[in-house]
Order: C-alpha cells, then sequence, then structure tokens
C-alpha cells in the first residue's frame, strides 16, 4: 500500500507540473484513465476513517503510536492517503504534555502563490496535527475553533517543522496551539479550541 501511494504521489506532482503538447496530454490522460478504471473495482463501499480504511478501529486505543500509524488514512500526515504529504511525524515529551512534531518537504502539488506553499494546506496541516496532538494526550476532541496567523510566506520544497501542543484543558474545552517553521524563520502560527465529544471519549 506504501508503494501505490508513493507512486500516486509521484504522478499528482508530475500532472502538476507537466508541460508538453496536447497530444502527449492526451495518450497520458487515457493510459491514467485506464489504470484509474482498474483501481476502482477495488474500492471499499463502507464507512470510511482516518483511522482505518473500514473504520474498525479507534485510534485512542492505539495513542502510543506515531499519529502516521493511528491516524494512517489522514488527508494531513496519513502514509496511505495520497494528497497527504509525505511529512515524518514523532511524538515528544513537553513540560505537562507531549506534543507533536512533524517535518518534511511540500512539494509542487502544494503551490499556491509562486513558489509558496497555499494557505489552507498550511491550515489543513495545523488542525490535523493539533488534533493528533490530542489523541497522543489521551484527550480526543474535534475543532471546535481554530485561527491561523501567516507571518512570512513559507516556500516550497525547503525543509519545514510544524510543532503542536496542548497549552491548557478546561474542562471539554482543550486550547492548542501550533507554529510551523523554515529553518530559523517561523512562518505561521495556529491557536484553538478543540471540544471533547461523546463518540471520542
Amino acid at each position: 500500500m506504501m508503494y501505490l501511494n508513493e507512486a500516486t504521489r509521484r504522478l499528482m506532482k508530475a500532472v502538476r507540473l507537466i508541460d508538453t503538447s496536447d497530444e502527449v496530454v492526451s495518450e497520458l490522460s487515457e493510459r491514467i484513465s485506464d489504470i484509474a478504471s482498474e483501481a476502482e473495482k477495488y474500492t471499499y463501499k463502507g464507512q470510511t476513517a482516518q483511522g482505518s480504511l473500514k473504520n474498525d478501529k479507534n485510534p485512542i486505543e492505539r495513542r502510543e503510536q506515531n499519529p502516521s500509524e493511528f491516524f494512517p488514512y489522514s488527508p494531513a500526515v496519513g502514509p496511505f492517503n495520497p494528497i497527504a504529504p509525505p511529512l515524518k511525524v514523532e511524538v515528544t515529551n513537553g513540560e505537562k504534555y507531549k506534543e507533536i512534531r512533524a517535518f518534511g518537504k511540500l512539494d509542487g502539488v502544494y503551490i499556491g502563490p509562486p513558489d509558496l506553499v497555499q494557505g489552507g494546506v498550511i491550515a489543513l496541516l495545523f488542525d490535523d496535527i493539533l488534533g493528533s496532538v490530542l489523541v497522543v494526550n489521551n484527550c480526543g476532541a474535534m475543532t471546535g475553533t481554530l485561527e491561523v496567523r501567516y507571518e512570512k510566506p513559507t516556500p516550497i520544497a525547503k525543509e519545514l517543522l510544524w510543532v503542536g501542543k496542548i497549552e491548557e484543558i478546561e474542562g471539554r474545552k482543550i486550547h492548542v496551539s501550533a507554529e510551523l517553521w523554515e529553518g530559523e524563520t517561523r512562518t505561521a502560527t495556529a491557536k484553538g479550541v478543540f471540544v471533547k465529544v461523546k463518540m471520542l471519549s
């Protein structure tokens, strides 16, 4: 499965950056369409989730694992989801709670302004990384509010680092924050409130 997703990511990047004749585009379109039709024969039709294809595993029960393992189908950190960038994710110990660090490069698929990461992609990654922070601290919750501040442009194809942590737990509300760094430059921050719900408790 990992190899299939890596190949699909390569294809997505190549299609995003393709620069060739209409004839070549047409030929490639037909070949890719044939492959898609073949893959669609094996599509699972039931309810799906970030934690498992068939929504049959509770990520809360697997909180000691790496976020990429308990959310393998996540659109942000999931190795089995081809739209997720190939980030490496690790759990670290903070002063009071466990924290999440995610690092890697975003390629041409995620471009917004010229050679810069699209802002919505940054927000998506913040949201999922903060969600992972909650799971590793045994307090799964859903996003209530998420505020993103863009401080500097975030470049494509440069090593980036996201750091997410819990600031405070107040009843059902969990206050969280995160930062995005490119080298010594902080390019964006996020803060939010996640709310515990019965299905995740």
